[in-house]
């Protein structure tokens, strides 16, 4: 009974750090992003600091292309959360480009 409860024990512990690894790859949060490449008028590629890259689609009112070197100054009160649909992430200048989802890319 000892080692049934134990061996139960011992698997509650492991599990929640083995979910936590695979929460890691689907989130990517605003403290860890390393950069936002556009690539068309509804995609970007964003890049996570520690290696990652993950597919961002955006709103087709985005605006990002009228200038060229414009880029993306992200606003969160809580670094840690997740780049998430319906989050907007702010132009420098100015407007706004609604997140519609965040895909990892495999490698």
């Amino acid at each position: 009974m000892v080692r049934v409860l134990a061996l139960t024990l011992l698997a509650l512990a492991v599990l929640p750090s083995f979910a936590s690894g695979a929460d890691n790859r689907s989130c990517l949060r605003y403290r860890d992003l390393n950069g936002i490449h556009k690539v068309d008028t509804e995609t970007l590629i964003a890049k996570r600091k520690g290696g990652g890259r993950y597919e961002i689609k955006v709103d087709a009112q985005c605006q990002y292309q009228k200038w060229a070197k414009d880029y993306f100054e992200t606003r969160n009160s809580s670094p840690n959360e997740c780049v998430r649909p319906g989050d907007a992430l702010v132009l420098h200048r100015g407007g706004n480009c609604f997140v519609q989802s965040v895909t990892p890319i495999e490698q």
